[in-house]
């Protein structure tokens, strides 16, 4: 079944991309700046271990010297002894020998420490403790000069290493106040560059968070002060502000759709009232009109009677031409109150063509239509059409008063209009052809947008076009514009056929 209806499609913004919230957002951030406090953490952990590498390798370095320092005193106080009792007495005592022995085991108390750090020490011990055997078995002062000796080489050596000690200790010192130094620098650089990263992000990240929200405040605003048609806001975001951004995309475009449908549902009310007031006034002068009409008709009709009876030729002509006449306004008043009289809301059964030629019929008496020649080509073949009579009514209306008002002002020979109706595959097609101003493309393409029109302000509110797409794309059928600019229009309106109406 064919029907005509006023639903408009639903244009509202779509998101389907993958919606991440804002409490999922935090959640992130926080986890970020956890990873980041934890990789500085690990950092500087290892640059710790770096600094205790070197304050036990200062440790030890300060333990060997200490006990370098106390090996070299006491290897340089025996040598000293050794020196005073060399040259006080041209003889040694043989108790001076066992002196000498306690000065060395002191001594090698000492070296035992440094042999732990600086083997090559072991062989210096046992010489010591050799000569400290001779000594004993031979007080002389050569063996004496020969343990001097020893020591003294051994002081030596002493001395380099405990230089070398102190060399590797500066180094150790030069290496830890460098390494603290960068690492003090570089903590600083990765605190700073964090901090700057953070609050980079978070200003940007509230930044677009207020002007987002900004926008969709404006929005609202100006949806609530009446603005209708704007383009849809730009959903840049996947969290709770975009969810609110597509409502108010979809708030605005369902306002949108329903103010038109109220705006659709006006303009039919108003073109019911207009034609049940036509009507209701057809109607009343069809009844004052009728008496005298059937009168006059009464009169000719006996007029006629008596000329036959007479048999008199003179006056036939003039009874039959006021039985014409009468019989036009009798059919003129029929057309009128088929044209306006109510028609349910639902679909119905519809002669097509009957319904083109009384709307053409009843347009015919505007005065836009007296220099215009109204051509119905309608083929008697198309079947009869489930639709709503009102509907068609206000469509073809619509189109063959635009086709009028396309050929007004114009300077042609012979303004036309023709209104076609024709079977095509599986369809009815109506045309409402003119040869009037035409469109350019820019005209042509907006040409169905609401309150879109090229008419003076008395003339047109740009609805026409408008609320004819409706009604005919609201079931599913459709509309076409053809023109050229100078030469003419067609509107050509496709109704699917039932498919019973095609199988015949």
């Amino acid at each position: 079944m064919y029907m005509l209806n006023t639903s408009l499609p639903r244009d509202g913004p779509k998101h389907t991309a993958r919606r991440i919230t804002l409490r999922a957002k935090g959640i992130l951030a926080f986890m970020a700046l956890a990873a980041y406090v934890g990789s500085v953490g690990f950092m500087l952990s290892r640059e710790r271990d770096q600094f205790l590498r070197f304050a036990i390798e200062l440790e030890r370095v300060y333990s060997q010297e200490s006990k370098l320092a106390k090996a070299s005193y006491a290897v340089s106080h025996s040598i000293l002894k050794w020196d005073v009792a060399f040259f006080s007495s041209p003889e040694l005592d043989p108790a001076f020998a066992e002196q000498v022995a306690l000065d060395v085991e002191l001594a090698q108390a000492g070296l035992v420490g440094v042999s732990e750090f600086y083997p090559e020490l072991a062989g210096d011990i046992d010489r010591m403790n050799a000569n400290v055997d001779r000594l004993r078995a031979e007080p002389s002062r050569a063996s004496l000069v020969w343990m001097r000796d020893h020591a003294r080489d051994l002081a030596e050596r002493l001395d380099r290493v405990t230089r070398q000690l102190r060399g590797r200790k500066n180094v150790l010192w030069d290496n830890y106040r460098r390494e603290y130094a960068a690492s003090s620098l570089k903590a600083a650089l990765i605190g700073s560059i964090g901090a700057a990263a953070f609050g980079a992000a978070m200003t940007l990240f509230l930044a677009r968070l207020a002007r987002d929200v900004q926008d969709f405040a404006s929005r609202a605003l100006q949806i609530v002060s009446g603005q209708r048609g704007l383009s849809p806001l730009a959903v840049t975001r996947r969290d709770e502000i975009g969810d609110l951004m597509e409502a108010v995309n979809r708030m605005e475009s369902e306002m949108r759709r329903w103010e038109q449908q109220l705006e659709l549902a006006n303009e039919q009310r108003f073109h019911k009232e207009k034609m049940a007031a036509i009507g209701s006034l057809a109607a009343a002068v069809a009844h004052e009109i009728n008496n005298p009409i059937a009168a006059i008709a009464g009169i000719a009709q006996s007029m006629k009677d008596s000329c036959e009876a007479a048999r008199s030729p003179w006056g036939r002509e003039q009874p039959d031409l006021i039985l014409a006449q009468t019989q036009r306004i009798a059919t003129i008043s029929r057309q009128i109150a088929e044209l306006t009289a109510p028609h349910p809301a639902e679909a119905e059964l519809l002669d097509l063509n009957t319904l083109v030629r009384n709307i053409c019929t009843f347009i015919g008496y505007d005065k836009r239509f007296h220099n215009i020649r109204l051509v119905l080509e309608l083929d008697p073949q198309i079947p009869a059409i489930t639709a709503v009579a009102d509907h068609l009514t206000q469509i073809l209306m619509n189109l063959v008063i635009n086709a009028a008002d396309a050929l007004e002002d114009i300077e042609r020979p012979d303004p036309t209009i023709v209104v076609a109706t024709r079977a095509s595959e599986g369809e009815l097609l109506v045309t409402v052809t003119d040869n009037g101003k035409g469109m350019n493309g820019d005209v042509l393409s907006r040409a169905f947008e609401k309150s879109f029109t090229t008419k003076p302000a008395d003339k047109g509110r740009g609805l026409g076009l408008f609320l004819c797409k409706a009604l005919i794309e609201g079931c599913g059928n459709r509309i076409e514009l053809e023109s050229t600019l100078d030469v003419g229009t067609a509107a050509r309106i496709y109704l699917t056929l039932p498919e019973r109406a095609v199988e015949q």
